[in-house]
């Protein structure tokens, strides 16, 4: 299957995670609401989750299928979504590799791995 590069390029963050959750297993929008929220360590609101599924939907990256009684959709992959999430994924790893080994592996000195632990850029610092 081609992957469209615009179709990779056009994906933010947010949406690859999506895609990368999914990747994983079939979820249901509040699941995908609560984790993306814990990793992102600050709310995912129903506001932001559901016009980035819409627009997965609309390029036909992600599917649904309904559920129990209440009709609960329950998103997945589609065959197109899962290569773009290999695709956006390998990307990811090329484009953050240097950082991702500057914060883990150059640190252990020997050890397995090393905490990765979270910076903070203030804006007095970027000047």
């Amino acid at each position: 299957m081609s992957v469209s590069r615009n179709i990779v390029r056009d994906l933010g963050l947010l949406q690859m995670q999506i895609l990368w959750i999914l990747s994983k297993r079939e979820a249901h929008g509040y699941f995908l609401m609560e984790l993306l929220s814990r990793i992102k360590n600050s709310p995912v609101t129903q506001g932001t989750l559901y016009p980035a599924l819409s627009k997965l939907e609309r390029q036909r990256l992600v599917a649904f299928r309904k559920e129990g009684t209440r009709g609960k959709k329950l998103f997945h992959l589609t065959a197109k979504g899962k290569a773009i999430a290999d695709e956006t994924c390998r990307e990811f790893i090329s484009t953050y590799q240097g950082i991702f080994y500057d914060f883990t592996c150059s640190s252990c000195k020997g050890h397995s791995h090393a905490p990765i632990r979270p910076i903070i850029i203030e804006k007095q610092s970027l000047k």
